[in-house]
This record gives structure tokens, sequence and C-alpha cells, in this order.
């Protein structure tokens, strides 16, 4: 995420903890994977925990700051994400202005171009597709909006579960890119 007081570009998808069972991954799959309105009143409360967790707080960075962050997104621009039921993670997108592109070295990006930022913030539910399977549908959506034509996700390069995931998601390498919290970062695309 592009942040839009500072200009600084962030990592947004968590690290994830292997649940073993005797020794034995227990995975079940994820049948169900829908995207759902955030509702200020409904899921800040839940927001501000997944941001508070460790495994989202080493790539988004001060949990309160980015609460504070993540609520001046419009509901319109902002979903929770559900697994079977269950509220598992966060998206939210938003064009970027000129001046946060150029703080960020990527002022060559399209006037059209969407960022994403995305967390799965129940641990339980990393390593399980959840981020390509949310990135998709939201994908989707932009499709259908045609003042969109290429969206965008920028993670830390020390990040590989992030840039696996947004791999899979249909994103390329465009850049990379330093931020003054995290380094050495990457800035990925897709055309939608």
């Amino acid at each position: 995420m592009l942040e839009r007081t500072t200009g600084r570009v962030h990592a947004r998808l968590a690290e994830p903890s292997k649940r073993t069972l005797g020794g034995i991954c227990n995975v079940i799959p994820i049948l169900e994977v829908r995207l759902e309105t955030f509702n200020p009143e409904h899921h800040s409360h839940r927001l501000r925990e997944w941001l508070c967790r460790p495994h989202v707080a080493r790539w988004w960075g001060d949990p309160h700051l980015a609460f504070e962050n993540s609520l001046r997104c419009s509901p319109k621009y902002s979903a929770v994400i559900v697994a079977d039921g269950a509220p598992v993670g966060y998206l939210c997108w938003q064009t970027l202005s000129e001046q946060e592109l150029q703080a960020a070295g990527l002022a060559d990006l399209p006037d059209d171009l969407m960022d994403i930022d995305v967390l799965i913030g129940e641990p339980e539910y990393i390593d399980r597709g959840l981020g390509p399977r949310s990135l998709g549908l939201l994908l989707d959506r932009l499709r259908a909006d045609p003042s969109v034509s290429v969206a965008g996700v920028g993670t830390s390069a020390s990040n590989d579960r992030a840039l696996r995931a947004f791999k899979k998601a249909g994103f390329s390498l465009f850049r990379e890119f330093h931020d003054p919290d995290l380094g050495s970062c990457w800035y990925m695309t897709v055309d939608v």
C-alpha cells in the first residue's frame, strides 16, 4: 500500500504459522471464498485485531497507524475476505496520487492504476491459497470497471510468500524500489 500521508509503500501479505496434529499437517480445503463489503461499524474491531498480530504487523508496520490509514479507505474500496463463512482477512484498493508514485520512484505507472493491499489476519488460514483467490475476486471486479486498466501491489523483496501469492494471482514484477521502512521492495502489476 502506498501510504497517502507519507508516500511510502508497505508490504501487505502476512506470514503463516504451520498447524500440525501429531506432526502431520492438518489442512482442510477451503471451499468458498468471497469478498464482503467492509463495514467500519461491524468489522473495525477485527481489522484492528489483525493489524496487531505479529505476522501482520511485520509487513504493515505500526498497527495503530495502519488501522487509521485503513479506515481512510472508503468502504466502497475495501472488503473483508470471508472463507467458508469466517472473516479471515482484508483487502483495500485505491488510486494513487502522482506525488505518492513519485515518492516511491514509480511515476511511470499508468494514471488508471488501482493499487491493492491485502492481509490474511487469521494465522490458520495462511498458506491455503486465500491471497491469490481473494485477489482474483477483486481483479474480476476491477475488470468490470472501464476506468481501470492496471492493478498493482507492493511488497518487500524479502517477503517470498507475498511474491509467490501475487504471482499466482497473475501479477508480474514491474520494478524494484526502496521503502524507508522495509528497504528493497518490488512493485508488481497485472493488466485488468
